[in-house]
């Protein structure tokens, strides 16, 4: 059931007791000129009076025009931006995905949420900050994370990555996420270095620096050939 489910209650009375049906047409098509350009005060207004209406009563193929047509918008009320986040997946997702007006608290809200369909999406949001991607990583299932760490453009700290790799120490589809990210701090480099196998280390060799003495630990516990191991060291 949508936030703006039909509640007597509502601070936004309906309109369509005469008519429901082209009462909701009318309402969805003034509520998506609110994607537009800049609009007149008054027609603002009505615009998202009707965008409460459709969000209230409207069907869920209503709703899903709505998000459309107002997923990047960049000025709304927070009970429409709460709305359309918390609405069903195929309104909210979209919205969740692409808004701007979905702030940092907002999206660990979602997190808290423990809906895996949402947090994937978020996970894959560009710009994520450390304190929405901490959240993840201390919540969010495997899939999830590997979503994140396919995000380069996800600010995740150092301490998140070694929760990260903590949670999920032989899982290969981690390891692999991690070593594809652009920048890995090298602590967590060399913690990863000792749980992956050899052909993830090499990988991770090739793509991040760690210390030689870790390098020979890893040897030492993996008993990896000497030669690839020499040329890793005495290459850098």
């Amino acid at each position: 059931m949508p936030p703006f489910a039909r509640d007597q209650s509502s601070p936004f009375p309906s309109k369509l007791a005469d008519d429901p049906g082209d009462g909701l047409a009318d309402a969805l098509r003034s509520a998506v000129r609110l994607g537009g350009d800049s609009l007149a005060d008054d027609v603002r207004a009505h615009a998202l009076d009707a965008a409460r209406t459709v969000l209230r009563e409207g069907d869920e193929s209503g709703r899903r025009r709505l998000c459309d047509a107002v997923r990047t918008a960049t000025d709304l009320p927070q009970d429409i931006v709460l709305a359309l986040a918390n609405d069903q997946p195929s309104v909210a997702l979209p919205f969740i995905a692409h808004s701007p007006l979905l702030g940092e608290a907002d999206l660990v809200k979602i997190v808290w949420s423990g809906d895996p369909a949402r947090q994937v999406t978020l996970a894959a949001r560009p710009g994520l900050t450390a304190a929405v991607t901490s959240a993840l990583v201390e919540l969010a299932p495997q899939r999830v994370l590997l979503s994140l760490l396919a995000n380069d453009s996800a600010a995740i700290s150092e301490e998140s990555l070694h929760s990260c790799l903590a949670r999920f120490p032989e899982d290969n589809g981690i390891q692999q996420g991690m070593i594809d990210r652009s920048h890995l701090p090298p602590s967590v480099a060399e913690a990863l270095l000792l749980h992956c196998m050899q052909p993830l280390q090499e990988a991770l060799l090739a793509r991040h620096r760690v210390s030689p003495a870790s390098a020979q630990e890893a040897r030492r516990r993996q008993g990896s050939g000497a030669s690839w191991w020499r040329r890793q060291l005495f290459s850098r």
